[in-house]
């Protein structure tokens, strides 16, 4: 932002330059914080190559709320959000500097604006922190409904006026953190590293198990190659779960053998949640139903009660012993 064009009260001027569009839009939604009324994002045009050449910001009571024919009059009726206010502030990008300058700008409005005790639940002024915003998760993982949450934040903060944003900005940033997680989280990687793998070769075997909000907890995999392994050596199978040594601190489960050479095969593997009977359940029963059914007859394990109770269940005529490590 280039400081020495701006008003010194912080008021918009035309010939103003600023370094960015963000920086124009930071700059006005303060001058707004402090005048009473709330800003939108309105149009904006992009060259060929994605970079945005102007954009108007404008007040968010710009416009007016369109009628159609068959309309009822409403039992309770609201104040109008849009009354035609004509406030607003444009910026042009100009090539010789790269700067984006005011190049048109109203500073009237036609509407009583807000008072200073309310200006920061305007909606352009409302935003979940970071640290709100991990709170909320934290909550949301421990089973308390998006009402409860908002509910207890209202109360640590001392009244909900006092939190800064709504419950449906709330629910916009979780819903916008799972988007984000899909789009580029590490389970949306493996994902398709699974479909490719299933792409090139229809024998690849994968598999995940899903908890009740439809969230992944374990996963299972095996390739083509694994598969013919397991039918010449899988008469004796070792599964075995390293103490959760990756970033995600989840346990890694891998079924291993040796072949005629007395080499270590990799049967199969399963990136669990955690090291429940029920997990071991299911990846014990998914690992058998990648085998077509062949259970091994052997299987040795370390000494955790949850996998010992699984396999009682899962694979009852397989012989179970600890490895000699444990």
């Amino acid at each position: 932002m280039d400081c020495s064009k701006l008003a010194e009260d912080g008021t918009p001027e035309l010939g103003m330059e600023f370094n960015s569009e963000e920086d124009a839009y930071q700059f006005y939604n303060k001058y707004a914080f402090k005048m009473g009324f709330s800003v939108r994002k309105d149009y904006l045009n992009k060259d060929k190559d994605g970079v945005t050449t102007s954009r108007r910001y404008s007040c968010c009571k710009k416009g007016v709320k369109r009628k159609y024919e068959g309309d009822v009059m409403p039992k309770r009726t609201r104040a109008p959000t849009k009354i035609g206010c004509g406030a607003k502030m444009v910026i042009v990008l100009f090539r010789g500097t790269m700067k984006y300058r005011v190049h048109d700008l109203v500073l009237e409005h036609n509407h009583e604006l807000h008072i200073a005790q309310y200006a920061h639940m305007m909606p352009s002024q409302r935003k979940v922190s970071e640290t709100q915003g991990f709170q909320a998760e934290i909550s949301e993982d421990a089973g308390l409904s998006l009402k409860q949450s908002h509910e207890l934040m209202g109360k640590e903060a001392g009244g909900m006026g006092n939190v800064g944003y709504t419950r449906e900005d709330l629910k916009r940033y979780l819903r916008t953190r799972r988007e984000r997680s899909l789009k580029y989280g590490e389970v949306g990687s493996m994902l398709n590293y699974f479909q490719e793998q299933t792409l090139e070769n229809p024998s690849f075997f994968h598999a995940v198990q899903l908890d009740c909000e439809e969230q992944i907890t374990n996963i299972f995999w095996a390739d083509a190659g694994m598969l013919i392994d397991y039918k010449f050596f899988g008469d004796v199978v070792t599964f075995d779960t390293t103490y959760k040594t990756n970033k995600e601190y989840r346990p890694l489960g891998v079924f291993v053998g040796f072949n005629q050479h007395k080499q270590i095969v990799i049967f199969g593997a399963a990136l669990m949640y955690d090291e429940t009977i029920d997990s071991f359940k299911w990846v014990f029963g998914t690992f058998l139903e990648a085998m077509c059914g062949k259970r091994p007859s052997t299987i040795l394990t370390d000494q955790d009660h949850a996998m010992a109770a699984a396999l009682s269940v899962v694979m009852p005529e397989t012989f179970h012993d600890l490895c000699t490590f444990q």
